[in-house]
């Protein structure tokens, strides 16, 4: 179930919806009709970051375009309460954009980031257990990441060790036969579509035949994961 946010992680949510505001803007406004109306080029990362901005009243849908809402004298102004769903797609979005800075991918490396605006975001993700620091200014992702890494493929599934076969049987046996086919087909063969495909209905340690989630969470177990893939698809 949704909940509202800690303290840290609405500090974190803050920093990532400025943070990927900015990148909206600088990455979009060339192939716009303006700065305040963003085109997304129809690519995931735009896609996804400009959706998770919507949510929380940083952007509004129009007419297949986003508005960028007014920056208010005192500051940024987001809609409120917020949820840990709102902070899942933001943090989607940042995973998925962070193929576009240099500042912040590298795989299974640490990164320096040289803006403010994103050494807030690194520093709040520490906070959170998202990040470590390993030197002054220099961070790298943590494992508590990983479920939106893999999804954006910047790690590997392989990367987790798979669960043990016992507990790999017991959740196959719960999941109905239609969708054990779909999982095992060809979309799913890729690992990335594969985590999306499983973790949209395997919630809370069950499978919800009628729910769909779309942004990564923290109760994503890639070490189970890995063991259904592996059970369905081989290594």
């Amino acid at each position: 179930m949704d909940r509202q946010l800690t303290d840290k992680e609405n500090s974190l949510l803050k920093t990532v919806a400025i943070w990927l505001r900015g990148e909206m803007v600088l990455h979009l406004t060339d192939v716009s009709p303006s700065a305040e109306l963003l085109y997304d080029l129809a690519q995931s990362n735009y896609e996804i970051s400009c959706s998770a901005l919507a949510r929380i009243g940083m952007f509004v849908s129009e007419d297949g375009y986003w508005r960028v809402q007014e920056v208010r004298s005192d500051g940024f102004v987001f809609a409120e309460p917020h949820t840990r769903t709102d902070l899942d797609h933001l943090l989607d979005g940042l995973a998925c954009h962070s193929h576009n800075s240099r500042d912040l991918f590298q795989r299974h490396q640490a990164v320096s980031p040289t803006k403010p605006a994103l050494q807030d975001v690194c520093r709040d993700m520490v906070e959170c257990g998202y990040m470590k620091v390993t030197s002054a200014n220099s961070f790298i992702w943590n494992d508590d990441f990983g479920p939106w890494l893999v999804r954006h493929n910047v790690w590997d599934l392989d990367d987790f060790e798979t669960a043990p076969q016992e507990t790999v049987d017991l959740v196959l046996a719960t999941i109905p036969g239609n969708a054990r086919e779909r999982l095992s087909g060809f979309p799913c063969r890729n690992k990335p579509d594969f985590v999306r495909c499983f973790f949209a209905q395997w919630i809370n340690g069950k499978w919800e035949e009628g729910a769909w989630r779309y942004a990564p969470s923290d109760d994503w177990d890639l070490c189970l994961a890995a063991g259904i893939y592996e059970a369905l698809h081989g290594k």
